[in-house]
């Protein structure tokens, strides 16, 4: 395995587990309190679901890809499931610690975000995850 490869085997590694939503911004409103709440990821290497799907900007199911070598480090995610099904969503991550990550996401056909920010006619889904505590 080569340098590039184990840094994607360690991020896939580190980004894998149960999250729960901090906090979350689409196209600059915040997630409403009830939904964020109740929002949980579960990512298991580069397949995910989330518990709230389109309520939170992207789909329930679906694969991603990881770049850690850009910076900010970038993903490409494949929506499985409601409106933008088999489309792709461009993205930028950061392990902010073993316990917190965020990530930035620009809607389907739209350019990758290249900053963490969600404000008011950007269409940009800013999610800041936090592990889930047995």
């Amino acid at each position: 395995m080569n340098s590039i490869d184990q840094l994607i085997d360690t991020d896939y590694q580190r980004l894998s587990g149960t999250w729960v939503l901090s906090s979350g911004v689409v196209d600059g409103q915040p997630v409403p309190e009830e939904i964020r709440k109740k929002t949980r990821l579960i990512t298991s290497r580069d397949k995910f679901t989330l518990s709230t799907g389109a309520q939170t900007g992207t789909s329930e199911d679906g694969r991603f890809t990881i770049d850690p070598t850009k910076s900010p480090k970038t993903v490409d995610s494949v929506q499985g499931s409601g409106p933008d099904k088999g489309k792709t969503l461009l993205g930028v991550y950061e392990i902010i610690d073993d316990n917190h990550k965020r990530a930035c996401w620009a809607p389907a056909g739209k350019p990758r975000p290249t900053d963490f920010t969600s404000t008011p006619g950007s269409g940009h889904i800013l999610q800041v995850w936090e592990r889930e505590t047995p």
